[in-house]
Formats: C-alpha cells, sequence, structure tokens
C-alpha cells in the first residue's frame, strides 16, 4: 500500500483556510488535518501487519487507536463548524505511553524496527509541525486551544519514539556507520 504523503503547498493552503473567519473554510482546511492522522493510521497499520507477533505489533496498534482519536475529534471540528460554525473543545484519548519495550536492544531480532520508528517520528513530528502552524495563525481561542492539544499529543508520541529509537540495538550502528 503506498502512502500518499501530504505536500507542503497543500498543508500551506490548509493553513490559510483554517486560519480564516469563515467556519465553512476553515472546515475545509480540516481536510488536510484529517489527511495527515489518516496516513498515520495507514502507515501503522500496515506497521503492525509486518511486525505480527512481536511486541513491536502492539506498540504500532496503540499508535493507531491514539491516531483514529484524533482523527475522531478533527471530524467532530468539522462537523461543528459546518453545523454552527463553533469551534468545539477537542475530544481525545487519553495521554498515555504504553511499557512495550521493556529493556534496551528491543529489536535486536527485527533490525526493521528501527527504520519503522524513525518513519514514525517524522510523521509525528510533521504533524505537531502542521498543527503549531494552525495556532500561530488562528485567532479563535477555542481554534488555538484545540490545535495546541493535538500538537502536544504529536509532541508526545514523538518523544515516546524518540526515546525508543535512543534504546533500539541498531542506534549505535545507525550513528557510528
Amino acid at each position: 500500500m503506498a502512502e500518499k504523503i501530504i505536500g507542503a503547498d497543500e498543508i500551506e493552503k490548509a493553513l490559510e483556510k483554517i486560519s480564516s473567519k469563515d467556519a465553512k473554510k476553515a472546515s475545509e482546511g480540516l481536510f488536510v488535518a484529517a489527511g495527515i492522522e489518516a496516513e498515520s493510521i495507514g502507515f501503522y497499520t500496515m506497521q503492525a501487519e509486518k511486525l505480527k507477533g512481536d511486541q513491536m505489533e502492539s506498540f504500532f496498534k496503540f499508535l493507531v487507536k491514539q491516531e483514529k482519536g484524533h482523527l475522531n475529534a478533527i471530524n467532530s471540528l468539522k462537523t461543528s463548524l459546518e453545523k454552527t460554525g463553533k469551534w468545539i473543545e477537542p475530544q481525545l484519548p487519553k495521554q498515555a505511553k504504553p511499557d512495550i519495550f521493556a529493556k534496551k536492544d528491543w529489536d535486536k531480532e527485527r533490525p526493521e524496527g528501527l527504520t519503522a520508528i524513525l518513519f514514525a517520528l517524522w510523521k509525528e513530528k510533521q504533524a505537531q509541525e502542521f498543527y503549531l502552524g494552525i495556532v500561530e495563525r488562528v485567532e479563535s481561542k477555542e481554534a488555538k486551544q484545540f490545535f495546541n492539544a493535538l500538537a502536544n499529543f504529536e509532541k508526545g508520541h514523538a518523544e515516546m519514539l524518540a526515546e525508543y529509537a535512543e534504546e533500539s540495538y541498531f542506534t549505535e550502528e545507525l550513528i557510528m556507520g
């Protein structure tokens, strides 16, 4: 399954729409936010399937569940903007950190694990930057709160992924060449 990566032009257009005072335009701009979350869900689902029977399967299933919560929050906001023109408080899943990788060298038997973790880290940072870009452009206090919450969630995921990358069996080899 080939993932379509959302490009800079699409992101810029979405940022302009979301920061509009017109609720309908803002709602249209949320398609990119929903697309970013859907991309992550697709990638994490694919990784869970590839790494079946492994602790990484559980980890990527956890991320799928988290990203589905973000997508639901974005879709709820979109519906609210379309129907009432109002920003709503995000209903996000509980911020959590799974205790899946219990020890250093968690991926010693799965060298592809680090690659998946590093790509996931990049996706989470991309999403965080997008949401922070929205925060900088919107005027509504409620909108800022909504996208700050999403950015903080993505930041938490990125920090968790960075920690797992540091504990990888292959990190030293990657750094030292």
